[in-house]
């Protein structure tokens, strides 16, 4: 098997104003991809997308006609999307995967929410009350004045014009797991069911006055338990967010890394971030009482302004290529260069390497054994199927199992060959057994290819495969009557 390979990008600030255009940055996205894919070591095509957030610039508080601002940055950031989307992922968008980021607020209409708390007003206790979760209060360093929530519905619609771009976005698309507008976490599945991604908003009581990121301790856990019942069995959990979870002294816009530790201790094994503006790659690990280690990694910004970007850094992004067992990725950072074209980047604090290898432990069960997650969900599979045949509905036992791994002597095998014969379905009956491995799969061969008026295969059928499963002289020469009989009768 090849490498699971996803484009990972952030802080894509579309606005009509933005000096690179849409078709600049699909063209160096296209002839980039172009290029990896010959470089050695060579990059896989992307399967995925996740976009990490800041889908816009954003709107500055007191601008007129601010709404329609947001509504056009939002056109502009959809017919991007639209366009990568149909070229990197033949046109399913249930493949990429976005969370909102501090500049998808509505800053004016949150400052709308706010009124100065009086002097004779302020709590006692202000500083407790401050810092709490979900607080209704602020500080306006400008104006040296507390402020205080006093809409709690007008404020909880600050993400309003994100949640329409990202409700038209997905409408209609088919194959989501659980994604929904104004989710603290959507859920996503990959790699046909084996990936698990939640999808976080890490924004979390953000607001021009609030410049923390935080996720709700509410929105793992139900993400984590959602995950759990969704009846696929994953190989790999990834969780997608936008704030990073380190930064300088007096800085507050980044996240308390303990929420990631959190994550870490529900599965999740690959974390996707943005919103520094530049590449940074490091794992993440917690002692329960074994380690569990998480990936974690920040895009840069594919297409900040110059005055947004890190002293030295240019525009940036990631390829991720997951391995097979779902226990190892390789970041690749490409980095935008001369003429506005994408290129692979060295790191430099990696001794100039263009890629970063990392790896985690696979899943363990209570005992501490590693998990066969392909046996977990063969028997799942099984036991669906056989719910299917008992009540009477032998097509969708076939639907079920077509595809699997028939082993021989396998109780999959016989379930899936008993349905096939019952439902008359000879086409999958002659595709899987092309070698019988009993009587009773030989005798079913021989009536698929009857009733498909096959006779010459079911006579060769017999000539190659009676001795080889030891049928019975009476069987053979019955069988072969029939053979003759059909034949005459369907002339």
């Amino acid at each position: 098997m090849k490498p699971f390979s996803i484009l990972h990008i952030s802080d894509l600030h579309r606005s009509p104003h933005d000096p690179i255009s849409n078709a600049e940055l699909i063209s160096a996205l296209v002839k980039d991809r172009d290029r990896y894919v010959y470089e050695d070591p060579k990059i896989g095509v992307p399967e995925a997308i996740v976009v990490c957030g800041d889908i816009i610039q954003g709107v500055s508080l007191g601008s007129v006609d601010y709404e329609t601002q947001l509504t056009q940055q939002y056109t502009v950031a959809e017919e991007f999307l639209d366009e990568l989307v149909r070229r990197f992922l033949d046109g399913d968008r249930s493949r990429l995967i976005m969370i909102p980021g501090n500049h998808d607020i509505d800053w004016n209409k949150a400052h709308n929410c706010f009124e100065t708390v009086d002097l004779n007003d302020i709590p006692s206790d202000l500083e407790s009350v401050l810092y709490t979760d979900s607080s209704d209060y602020r500080l306006d360093w400008k104006s040296l004045k507390l402020l205080r929530i006093t809409n709690r519905d007008l404020y909880e619609q600050r993400f309003d014009t994100f949640w329409s771009f990202f409700e038209r976005f997905y409408s209609g698309v088919s194959g989501l797991l659980s994604v929904h507008p104004h989710s603290d976490a959507n859920l996503f599945s990959l790699c046909d069911g084996r990936i698990g991604v939640a999808a976080f908003n890490s924004c979390h009581d953000n607001d021009c006055y609030a410049f923390h990121g935080r996720i709700s301790k509410e929105a793992i856990a139900r993400s984590h338990l959602e995950l759990n019942d969704s009846g696929h069995i994953f190989d790999l959990r990834v969780a997608v967010w936008h704030h990073n979870i380190e930064g300088p002294p007096y800085r507050t816009d980044y996240m308390d890394v303990d929420i990631v530790r959190g994550m870490i201790g529900r599965g999740f094994r690959l974390g996707l971030y943005g919103h520094q503006h530049k590449a940074q790659i490091t794992p993440h690990q917690i002692l329960l009482p074994d380690q569990e280690k998480m990936a974690v990694v920040s895009a840069g910004s594919l297409c900040g302004g110059q005055g947004e970007l890190p002293f030295g850094i240019n525009r940036q992004y990631n390829i991720l290529e997951i391995s097979p067992d779902f226990c190892h990725v390789r970041i690749h950072v490409r980095s935008m260069s001369v003429a506005n074209l994408f290129t692979r980047w060295y790191l430099p604090e990696l001794g100039g390497a263009t890629f970063v290898d990392c790896d985690w432990e696979p899943l363990k069960n209570p005992v501490g054994g590693t998990v066969n997650t392909e046996n977990v969900r063969m028997r799942h599979v099984i036991e669906e199927a056989e719910i299917a045949a008992k009540s009477g509905n032998p097509a969708h036992t076939v639907e079920l199992l077509r595809g699997h791994n028939m082993a021989e002597g396998s109780y999959a095998r016989e379930l899936l060959l008993a349905a096939a014969f019952e439902d008359k379905d000879w086409a999958t009956l002659v595709q899987v057994v092309t070698e019988p491995h009993n009587i009773l799969e030989l005798v079913q061969l021989v009536e698929a290819f009857i009733q498909t008026q096959e006779f010459t295969h079911a006579t060769e059928a017999l000539d190659r495969f009676s001795e080889v499963v030891q049928l019975s002289e009476p069987q053979n020469m019955e069988l072969r009557k029939r053979i003759h009989a059909e034949e005459i009768i369907k002339r």
